[in-house]
């Protein structure tokens, strides 16, 4: 199953989180760059990370990594190599995403940036519209008690409603009870594959695959996606205004 799933949808989903985390400016000169994953797997947006690292749009010389996902046991060769190449600072929760907020609200550690990476879209799939607005409440109250720092979130899932099985809704309805001041950006890819498709918020300039050295035996086994085709949103939840 990890190989399978990495070898078709790495290449499209770690290109995704790059076009996303590059829109972020403030990020790039950060020297510890502290970023939590809801749901995790195999961590593609630490390709991204990596790339941007290398080159020179973000400039950390520490990256402090939080991956949060229930199913360890799938992904346990992956991490063991993903802590292998980055060294310290990398640490994994085998913890069921509602489970989330437990962790993060203790505030003890606190992200600069929380990446939701096809997380909405499994949730609806395996839990109830009750449970992840739930979740969405307890997330929402944590972000807005954080008002060291700004936060910045990146959510990047299907381009489709709940009616066709995405949960895109989940965007606007986190953005919602996330409050003032914040900053929000929604985007979307055009779609290869399909003649039509949601335009949500505003067009990447380009869909095209950042990671498109693929070998011939992963294509012709894999048949990996060959573009970029998810809806996204960003948000910079900004720092609280110090009166007095």
């Amino acid at each position: 199953m990890a190989d399978c799933y990495y070898c078709k949808y790495a290449y499209k989903y770690a290109s995704e989180i790059t076009y996303g985390l590059a829109c972020f400016a403030e990020i790039r000169n950060k020297k510890t760059l502290k970023i939590m994953s809801v749901g995790c797997g195999p961590c593609t947006e630490l390709a991204a990370v990596d790339y941007l690292k290398e080159k020179g749009v973000l400039n950390y010389e520490k990256l402090q990594y939080r991956g949060i996902d229930p199913l360890g046991n799938v992904w346990r060769r992956i991490w063991s190599d993903i802590k292998e190449y980055f060294g310290n600072g990398i640490n994994f929760y085998q913890k069921d995403i509602l489970e989330l907020v437990d962790i993060i609200t203790r505030h003890s550690w606190v992200p600069d940036v929380l990446i939701f990476q096809y997380v909405f879209s499994d949730m609806y799939k395996n839990s109830s519209t009750i449970e992840i607005n739930q979740f969405i409440d307890k997330l929402a109250t944590f972000l807005n008690a954080c008002g060291e720092k700004p936060i910045y979130i990146l959510c990047n899932d299907i381009n489709l409603s709940k009616a066709y099985n995405g949960g895109r809704e989940f965007f606007d309805a986190l953005e919602s009870k996330i409050s003032n001041p914040k900053i929000v950006r929604r985007m979307h890819f055009n779609n290869n594959n399909k003649d039509r498709h949601f335009e949500y918020g505003d067009e990447y300039k380009r869909n095209c695959l950042i990671f498109d050295d693929i070998p011939d035996e992963i294509r012709k086994a894999y048949n990996p996606f060959d573009s970029c085709a998810s809806a996204q949103i960003l948000i910079k939840k900004e720092q609280k205004e110090v009166i007095g």
